[in-house]
């Protein structure tokens, strides 16, 4: 619509990744050169990790660009959700051999006598595997046999794994340990700083043939940045809304105030009589946060102030969970309650209910009720709930991948239920009550009390006694959370980094830390961790560990994190 008006010559903040409009930042430069050195020298496995909308697709198309010479045979996998063999028919597919066959030994055969054909050609073969963190445990061991392939002196085969950071807490699983120890070159993609942000918005103008006297403001562009985080994607659409608003205003000067529109309109914020003082508050807090940025971009990159301006624009947006229904296979219940009834205490009565808990689960259909609990999961962290899901739905396993999908982490811890419940976290709890896929699971999202809401409901309440409930639990739970600081879940001694300033502030919040947020993991912040550690019951771990991580998530202030006690 704005095209002709703006002078382009076509849309310059499409989605599609287009060769012509690839702007290669500070960071994609490093991932490409990491990438680079890393199929030169042989080293067989490099990994790839970057956010949703960060540019790894650009640094791979970049990448398979430079590669598109007689020294190279390149392949590209971007639909990874495949069996072990069906993963090898598509490898043979995209090198042109053989792939006709239904056996692995078979396709792996032919597979390395091209390998070792190319290698004697003098050739480097180099297999990309996008969305990597999609893939299942067995493909990713099928991979690693491919690996294997090499003669006395040189890997046959370069792997590429690009995803997101699910990926790095998939092969972190000690059924992976093989694959993992075997990636020597490793590459996290960061967003763009503002003043990329800035270059990367007239780049793509310019390429569009931008002839029409459109530009963003330096007020624009902050606002951009601080909207998007400097992630290529969201740029895109806030820049694509912002053009459009200003076609309709017959503005060519875009400021802050047709950004602010822009992302009034991509949150779906209504436009009310409120919406002034609303549209006043979001300016201060970009204001605010403008003032923070001007205070360093190190440490807003590091976090230290990042979520003042996220929990601003937060309030002004926070979505409600969305509901889940009953599933499908689940029992049906002819009535609903509308409050808790009171819990009865353990007793002979008691212990009969218990029983009779074990039977009513028993009469569910075990896909469905399992479903639900993950949608109940899902729901409290304000992401999209799953319709149907394929395959068996087990856990851990389909359980974390599924919640991979959401951004979200299953962590899991063994203790009591009281434990669980004060780590302040929504939780998956495992029953002694088995079935089909195993033992039946059910989420933990809310407590009050000796009252505790489970899902699905049981006996057509979402509420049970807590002292019924831990009778029927194993002891082994799974907390479910979101690493929203990017936090490696190791750390060594010594490491500098700049989430390691995130994690200094969570241990400052949660009182155990006392000193300057530097990024660099001293002594002082691993006492810090130690001392978190203990005071939760958590075994010392020094390197940190996943479920100190997950349980310091609840002392992020500005992160709106659900709680068990009910926001």
């Amino acid at each position: 619509m704005y095209t002709k008006y703006f002078g382009f010559k076509e849309k310059p903040f499409t989605l599609t990744p287009n060769p012509r409009f690839i702007f290669l930042s500070k960071h994609h430069k490093e991932a490409f050169a990491h990438l680079l050195y890393g199929i030169n020298s042989h080293y067989g496995f490099i990994e790839l990790i970057g956010e949703v909308g960060t540019g790894k697709t650009t640094v791979l198309r970049t990448l398979l660009g430079q590669l598109q010479d007689k020294n190279y045979r390149t392949a590209l996998i971007f639909n990874p959700s495949l069996t072990g063999v069906e993963l090898l028919r598509s490898i043979n597919n995209e090198f042109g051999i053989d792939a006709s066959s239904q056996y692995a030994n078979e396709l792996l055969a032919v597979l390395n006598r091209f390998l070792l054909e190319e290698n004697s050609n003098g050739r480097t073969v180099v297999l990309v595997i996008d969305e990597a963190q999609n893939l299942d445990p067995a493909t990713l061991e099928q991979i690693r046999l491919i690996s294997n392939l090499e003669t006395e002196d040189d890997k046959l085969i370069q792997i590429i794994l690009a995803g997101q950071p699910e990926l790095e807490h998939l092969l972190s699983k000690p059924e992976l340990r093989q694959i993992n120890q075997r990636i020597a070159v490793r590459y996290r993609l960061r967003p763009i700083s503002m003043d990329e942000t800035r270059a990367y918005i007239r780049h793509r103008m310019e390429v569009a043939g931008e002839s029409g006297g459109v530009s963003f403001n330096r007020y624009a562009i902050k606002y951009i940045y601080l909207y998007t985080r400097g992630v290529p994607r969201m740029i895109n659409i806030l820049c694509d809304r912002a053009l459009l608003i200003a076609y309709g205003d017959e503005r060519r000067d875009i400021g802050a105030s047709i950004v602010s529109r822009a992302i009034r309109e991509i949150l779906n914020l209504p436009r009310n009589r409120f919406a002034p003082k609303r549209l006043a508050t979001m300016t201060a807090a970009v204001i605010a946060v403008v003032a923070l940025l001007a205070l360093g971009a190190a440490q807003w990159q590091s976090g230290r102030f990042r979520h003042v301006g996220q929990r601003l624009l937060a309030r002004l947006a926070a979505p409600s969970a969305p509901v889940t229904s009953e599933p499908s296979g689940a029992k049906a219940s002819a009535t609903t309650a509308n409050s808790p009834t009171k819990a009865a205490s353990l007793s002979a009565s008691a212990s009969r209910r218990i029983s009779s808990l074990e039977q009513e689960l028993l009469s569910y259909e075990q896909a469905g009720t399992h479903l639900h609990a993950l949608n109940a999961l899902i729901a409290r962290w304000r992401a999209q709930p799953y319709g149907t899901v394929g395959g068996r739905l087990t856990t851990p396993d389909t359980f974390s991948r599924l919640a991979a999908k959401r951004g979200l982490r299953l962590t899991p811890f063994t203790g009591t239920l009281d434990e669980a419940i004060r780590f302040d976290l929504p939780f998956l709890a495992v029953t002694r009550v088995s079935g089909d896929l195993g033992a039946y699971c059910l989420a933990v999202t809310a407590v009050r009390g000796d009252s505790v809401t489970v899902s699905p409901a049981l006996f057509g309440k979402g509420v049970v006694d807590r002292k019924e409930l831990a009778s029927l639990t194993t002891g082994t739970f799974y907390l479910v959370w979101k690493n929203i600081g990017r936090i490696p879940v190791t750390i060594t001694p010594g490491e500098r980094r700049n989430e390691i300033s995130t994690l200094q502030r969570l241990l400052r919040q949660a009182g155990a830390y006392h000193g300057p947020f530097d990024g660099i993991y001293g002594d002082a912040t691993a006492a810090a961790v130690r001392a978190f550690q203990h005071s939760h019951g958590i075994a010392a771990d020094d390197l940190v560990g996943e479920l100190t991580l997950a349980v310091l998530v609840p002392y992020d202030t500005g992160a709106n994190i659900p709680s068990l006690k009910g926001n």
